[in-house]
């Protein structure tokens, strides 16, 4: 049976049945262990007898390990992954078996100056095409021979390419998605992502899906010629907002702004007099909490997990999910035609004739009989790999 991995909340899962195993990477594991070993080497800086010899102290001793993580993976027909980590401001490259999860991995790459975020395999070639960040929020895809330590850029300028992916007919045809860059005084703003097609071959660049007012992002190709991918509202912040909402908005303004002002003069009185002006027993965790579940950036977008969810379940879905129904996917054949096969996808993947995806709280599987199949329930599923 073909393999079936998620990345999950920056971890990789290898989907047995319907029981999820956590996939270890060594590239990973061993880079983490490396800065809590230099850091229990400093701690007689900051700890003890030796912190007050040297007259310091230290109020945060924990090993910051929260950009270290993968960042995708592509299976080779032989039982084997390739898998790509987030080693801070580094990347690695690595190949693994997956008959034995522990069997010592191949290193492929290991560079300090830039970061892989997403990658495509090409068999026939033994090559890779990666999306990786450069400099500042850059990214630009180029290609790595699995056999030389070298790349080769295929893109540049203001603007961040993501996603490639090879026609699984002719590997030399490579698409990917992009957006532009423009960059403000205190902010950046991102246009809408479009999908292109490259010729490799002829360095022919052409345009495949763009509309001013949709993002189209995350193309895969199958093997009749058919482009599929994630269709949703542009928001140049970031967020989605209906009209009924901004008018809310400005009606509710003066009332937030008098909440700030309230919320600034009680951080100073609590400050320098221990009391607050708020007549409350104190913060409510389970409010705090639920206000963090309620809003999470997805693929850059905030969305209002709890809101959909609760909206999904009232419509009867039969796997409700967290990601809104304006977020498509999309079929587009060889002539153009575009259709609507899902809504509500954060991810996806094709594997013969089932797709696989992600509604942000459950992996289902789709027969090309259009039959539903749960597979593993898994918040926040970014990449599947099949």
């Amino acid at each position: 049976m073909a393999a079936l991995l998620y990345l999950s909340n920056q971890n990789l899962y290898l989907l047995d049945g319907n029981k999820s195993i956590t996939v270890p990477c060594q590239a990973i594991d061993l880079y983490k262990k490396n800065l809590v070993e230099i850091q229990q080497r400093k701690d007689w800086k900051t700890k003890g007898t030796g912190a007050q010899f040297m007259r310091t102290s230290s109020q945060d001793d924990e090993v910051d390990l929260t950009h270290i993580f993968p960042t995708d993976v592509a299976l080779t027909t032989d039982r084997k992954m390739i898998y790509t980590a987030c080693l801070q401001e580094g990347t690695s490259i690595n190949i693994k078996s997956l008959t034995d999860l522990h069997e010592t991995e191949g290193l492929v790459l290991r560079k300090n100056d830039f970061v892989v975020q997403d990658m495509a395999y090409d068999e026939s070639k033994k090559r890779l095409a990666l999306s990786v960040n450069t400099q500042g929020y850059e990214r630009h895809i180029c290609i790595l021979p699995l056999d030389a330590n070298r790349t080769q850029y295929l893109t540049e300028g203001d603007c961040q390419d993501s996603n490639p992916c090879f026609d699984p007919r002719d590997t030399m045809q490579l698409y990917y998605d992009s957006c532009g860059l423009a960059y403000g005084e205190h902010r950046i703003a991102y246009s809408p992502k479009e999908i292109f097609h490259l010729d490799m071959g002829t360095g022919e660049l052409q345009t495949i899906a763009s509309n001013p007012k949709f993002d189209f992002f995350k193309p895969k190709m199958d093997g009749q010629g058919n482009l599929y991918f994630i269709k949703r509202p542009y928001s140049r912040d970031g967020s989605h907002q209906s009209p009924l909402t901004t008018f809310k908005d400005i009606i509710f303004a003066p009332f937030k702004i008098i909440r700030a002002i309230v919320g600034w003069l009680d951080f100073f009185t609590q400050r320098y007099t221990g009391e607050s002006l708020k007549t409350t027993s104190g913060n409510n965790p389970a409010k705090s909490q639920q206000k963090s579940e309620e809003e999470l950036f997805v693929e850059g977008n905030l969305i209002k997990a709890q809101q959909n969810l609760e909206r999904n379940q009232k419509a009867g879905e039969k796997y409700p999910g967290m990601i809104p129904n304006s977020w498509e996917l999309i079929k587009m054949t060889a002539s153009g035609e575009m259709m609507v096969l899902k809504k509500g996808v954060m991810s996806f993947a094709l594997k013969d004739n089932s797709i696989f995806y992600s509604n942000g709280k459950y992996l289902v599987e789709i027969d090309q009989n259009n039959n539903e199949t749960l597979r593993v329930e898994a918040k926040l599923i970014s990449k599947i790999i099949c």
